[in-house]
């Protein structure tokens, strides 16, 4: 088994604030920007200088010494972030990497941005990060219906907040381009609200998110919270755009008021709210760990149209219908 040495050279302070990541969101063979750190005894020892490359043989033998995380220090914290968002636009700009590598990296930067908002919700790189993941979506949404049933397929491999905000994501932005429902320009903002509007569900109880079986009348309380405290948590992000704050607040509005968290009717739930809305739905009833056991694609467009229709626009379920195909 090859062994983890980190060169035993202790930080100056140990009170700064290092940020932890995933040893799977750095690429592999990459120059990093910026000194890993690795923590033993409550100390951060740096475990690579910036600037070296990261190897497969690296990257084994944290993971087979449970290394899986390592840390960046605040100072370079702006190099990572600009790292990560490199990494999408150079898999979406090299036309010949497979979808289920673009799909991982997508993820992974997903899962950065939700631990980073969680730990520090009004840094301005967590808009940047948001943005950086928006636009991958939106150029990778751009390459058909294959790219799209790729991504369905990590995703269901990955149960968690993260994965479930990139399969909204995704599914969001194709539909709201196969409905016209918003120019160009706005879909980044409408993306970004996708994003963001379930982290108020990290402020709940642990196990209540994706607990096995059906939710007690309090547990349902908890969860009705979560997007307002998802609302909480970016108020002081400058920059996050109107529309974006509307999907945050708004996602879980349904057309017959049975909705929550201002039980909204017809006419007041605006088109973006309603796709949102659908694919959030449907991302849940196919997912693991959603309260309840997985359906398939069938079944669970069968229940939209069926149990829960009087909540959905009609024309939003059928031009879901046929962005999904077959």
């Amino acid at each position: 088994m090859s062994r983890v040495s980190p060169r035993q050279v202790p930080t100056s302070d140990r009170n700064q604030k290092y940020r932890p990541i995933s040893v799977n969101s750095l690429r592999l063979d990459s120059e990093l920007p910026f000194t890993l750190y690795t923590q033993i005894e409550g100390e951060f020892l740096i475990y690579r200088r910036e600037n070296l490359p990261f190897t497969d043989v690296q990257r084994d033998a944290l993971i087979e010494n449970e290394l899986e995380t390592l840390y960046v220090s605040p100072d370079q914290i702006p190099h990572y972030c600009e790292y990560v968002g490199g990494g999408i636009r150079h898999l979406l700009d090299d036309g010949e990497t497979p979808v289920r590598e673009t799909s991982a990296a997508l993820y992974q930067s997903t899962e950065e941005l939700s631990r980073r908002i969680v730990a520090t919700p009004i840094e301005p790189e967590n808009l940047e990060l948001a943005q950086e993941v928006v636009t991958g979506t939106l150029e990778f949404s751009r390459r058909g219906k294959t790219t799209l049933h790729g991504l369905m397929s990590q995703m269901a491999e990955e149960p968690s907040l993260h994965s479930h905000a990139l399969n909204v994501c995704q599914y969001g932005l194709v539909l709201a381009r196969e409905l016209n429902a918003l120019a160009e320009e706005e879909l980044e903002s409408f993306g970004i609200g996708i994003m963001l509007m379930d982290l108020g569900m990290l402020q709940l109880p642990e196990g209540l998110i994706f607990k096995d079986g059906p939710l007690s009348f309090d547990e349902w309380s908890l969860i009705k919270r979560h997007p307002a405290l998802s609302l909480e948590m970016i108020d002081g992000l400058p920059g996050v755009p109107d529309l974006a704050r509307e999907v945050i607040f708004g996602h879980h509005e349904r057309l017959d008021g049975s909705g929550y968290p201002q039980a909204l009717r017809g006419a007041e739930i605006s088109l973006p709210l309603r796709i949102v809305g659908v694919v959030d739905t449907f991302a849940s009833l196919t997912t693991l760990g959603s309260h309840r056991h997985p359906l398939s694609t069938f079944d669970a467009l069968r229940e939209l149209h069926a149990e829960l229709a009087p909540g959905f626009d009609p024309e939003v379920l059928r031009a879901f219908v046929s962005v999904l195909g077959e």
